[in-house]
């Protein structure tokens, strides 16, 4: 069980590339004139596809990350700071704008807030993405609107976590995979969508895949929180992950819950556990998994 195969995938992970400040330990923003101190102050590559891009290449295949970020020294340091990583950033495209940053408030229970600035960077387009169609395994499109997933035929698995623009999916759309979290789930339009897997991220209490034959649950393991930032973007990660390895899907379900409860415990969108780790903490207490 939960065995790597001779052949390495190669996914390609489409979205942002940011630049997260995190401040731990900070559970509201205090009054004018009031200085306080943070338990942490941290700046750490995030995005979603970036998130996914840390997990897929800690678990063992390759990764490309296509995205567009800004000029600066700051951005420099995060892209080092990600080619040591494992991320391939051939695709990531320099523009001239000033990046950014992403701010995250990260309580003290784990929950957080973010504050970005809208539209700094141009967005990457419907034709950039077609370019790359049937040179991957997996496509991964993350936070996107819609109008910007291409389902590639030629693709294991083509995937799509649209995340708050899951509203914006008004035309018929076809991937293989699609993820929402129980929010996002009550906003999707099923008779737009298209999908082999439909996977309902549930936090703390699990996971559910519905497919054409069956509809599977899997429980969260029992952590205690740190940081829920990427948590269900190394769920994504875990889960295509399985895939393209061709596991059952009862594997699948209890690597990919394992590997972003690990995530949990730690700070940091790309905090992602690698696969020798979970596959240590399946060995020893594999979460259960329900089918109907």
């Amino acid at each position: 069980m939960w065995r790597l195969s001779d052949y390495r995938s190669i996914h390609l992970a489409v979205g942002k590339l940011n630049v997260d400040v995190i401040v731990k330990g900070l559970d509201q923003i205090p009054p004018p004139d009031t200085p306080v101190y943070a338990e942490d102050v941290e700046i750490v590559p995030g995005g979603a596809a970036t998130n996914y891009s840390v997990a897929i290449s800690r678990f063992g295949h390759s990764v490309k990350l296509l995205s567009k970020v800004g000029i600066g020294p700051t951005m420099k340091g995060i892209m080092t700071s990600l080619a040591e990583l494992g991320v391939g950033l051939e695709y990531v495209q320099e523009e001239q704008y000033v990046q950014s940053p992403t701010l995250i408030f990260l309580r003290n229970d784990g929950s957080i807030s973010i504050v970005r600035k809208k539209n700094s960077v141009p967005p990457i387009t419907r034709e950039e993405v077609n370019r790359f169609a049937g040179l991957f395994d997996v496509v991964h499109f993350a936070s996107l609107p819609p109008q910007l997933v291409l389902r590639d035929p030629y693709a294991k698995v083509t995937s799509y976590d649209p995340g708050p623009a899951v509203r914006e999916i008004v035309d018929p759309l076809e991937v293989d995979v699609l993820f929402v979290n129980n929010t996002e789930a009550e906003k999707l339009d099923m008779e737009k969508v298209k999908t082999r897997y439909l996977v309902v991220k549930k936090g703390k209490n699990g996971a559910t895949i519905i497919s054409e034959v069956e509809e599977c649950s899997v429980e969260a393991i029992q952590v205690d929180p740190v940081d829920t930032t990427g948590a269900g973007d190394v769920f994504d990660a875990a889960f295509n992950f399985g895939l393209a390895e061709e596991w059952s899907l009862e594997e699948t379900l209890q690597f990919a819950s394992v590997a972003s409860g690990l995530k949990v415990t730690r700070l940091g969108g790309t905090s992602s556990p690698s696969f020798q780790e979970v596959v240590s903490f399946l060995n020893e207490k594999p979460p259960k998994v329900k089918c109907r």
